[in-house]
Parts: structure tokens; sequence; C-alpha cells
């Protein structure tokens, strides 16, 4: 049976969620379709018949790792969930080392929210020890919703593509929202995945596929970017717009990319 992944997602513990997304939404100028909470998350799956969902917390202070053991926990209260950690720029490597113990799988980087550079040298330790733990980065790139995001633009993230050969790398957005004009610098290396994160509904079909078809469809996962993005609606419009090659984006790559 073909297991169905997505692979970008956004929950918080049921205490703090509504107040992180309406900060989220009055900041960036997006709309949630869903509760942020792992039960919205789980329900939101079902209905859209997505069998796993990669949850991809982003510590915006240094202070934030400490809610990995939350998302690590997530993995035993429903094997639906394959989550990832949190980590700032500013934080020791040691917390990779930490991330790692707790089986959690990669990492997720949002330049625009964490305030740095992707290409600045305090984040280069990251990549490092990243790489040597086998753990996947996500980072976002390009801009946001409200047309800000100086900190991510494709260009800033070229060096760390040539510095760091066999760190495994998602770009999400197909490799910069609102960027893709600058998407050829990314190009042409084995260890880099781009995902669909958002941009169903957001952009035109055409362009959509001339992005998937430029990267090249074994190098594209599926990701909503829950709860801004409603599964069952972005499920369907990649069975459409995709018919028989959906099934690498929603399911043989993100195995592969997974070790599964």
């Amino acid at each position: 049976m073909t297991e169905i992944f997505d692979f970008h997602t956004h929950i918080y513990p049921d205490q703090t969620a509504d107040k992180i997304i309406l900060g989220i939404e009055n900041h960036y100028g997006v709309t949630r379709k869903h509760d942020a909470t792992l039960n919205g998350l789980l329900a939101s799956l079902k209905k859209g018949n997505i069998d796993k969902a990669v949850v991809l917390p982003v510590a915006t202070k240094p202070e934030h790792v400490k809610y990995n053991e939350w998302y690590a926990n997530l993995s035993n209260v429903s094997n639906k969930i394959i989550p990832f950690g949190g980590i700032h720029p500013d934080n020791d490597i040691g917390e990779l080392e930490k991330i790692a113990a707790m089986g959690l799988k990669g990492i997720k980087l949002q330049p625009n929210a964490q305030r740095f550079y992707p290409n600045e040298r305090r984040a280069f330790k990251l990549y490092e020890k990243a790489q040597e733990l086998g753990l996947v980065i996500v980072f976002h790139i390009g801009r946001e919703q409200d047309g800000t995001g100086d900190y991510a633009e494709p260009k800033l993230y070229v060096e760390l593509l040539k510095s760091f050969p066999n760190l495994k790398v998602i770009f999400a957005h197909l490799g910069g929202y609102l960027a893709w004009d600058d998407l050829d610098l990314l190009l042409g290396h084995d260890n880099v995945y781009f995902d669909t994160a958002y941009l169903p509904g957001n952009i035109e079909d055409k362009l959509f596929i001339s992005l998937i078809n430029k990267i090249g469809i074994n190098k594209v996962l599926f990701g909503t970017d829950f709860p801004f993005r409603d599964h069952q609606e972005e499920h369907k419009y990649i069975q459409k717009l995709l018919n028989v090659n959906a099934d690498l984006i929603l399911s043989k790559n993100p195995k592969r990319l997974l070790g599964l």
C-alpha cells in the first residue's frame, strides 16, 4: 500500500497554538485553515487521505530548543507524525547532538523569522554538524506572503551548497517563494530537494509545472504548510495536475530521502 507524505507542516502545544498562529497571521498576512494542534493536523490528514506528516518547529529564539522534547514525543503519540527539531543559529552544536539522540530526523531553519543570513559564518557550524549527523535541513527560502524576506534570498544559499555537498537540504516553496527567477542558482546538487508548500492555488498552474520540470520531478516533495493549507485540497490538486507522476512527489521521493 502506498504511503503518502506531507513534508511541511507546523503545529504547537494546545495551550500556545492559537497565540502563536495569531502572531504569524498578523505579522506575515497569512490565514490559517485549521487549528495548529496535533488533533487539528490529524483530522486534516485523515480527511485528505495523507498517511504521514513531517512537523517542522521554528526556534525563533535560542531558548526555544526546549520544545524539542515535546516535538520528539509526537511520534510516540501518533505513528502518523515524523517530527523534526528546531534550532537557532546562536545555539551550540550540542543541541544538534541532542536532536539526533532524540531520534529526530532533521531540523527547520527560517532565516526571515530567525533574523540570520544563511551564508553567515555563525550558521556554518550547524550545517557542518548536521552533515556529520546525517540530519536533513529544511530551509524557508524566498519571500513571505507580504513580500518581505531579505534574509532568505536564493543567492544567499549558494555558498552553503558548495561548502557542504553531503548535507541533506530541502528548499521549501519550490526553491524560493516569489523568488523563482533565481531558481537556477540552486540546481544541480544531488543532495538537494524542493517542496511544494503553500504553492497550489497561490501560483498559476503553468508556473507550478514549469518549476517542477526545471527542478526535476525526482527531487520534489509534497508539502502543504499546514495549518495555512488544507490536506484534502492540496492532495486533489497534486493528483489532478501531475496525474501519473503524483506518486513520485507524494510517496516515492520522501521515502527515498528518509531512507524508509
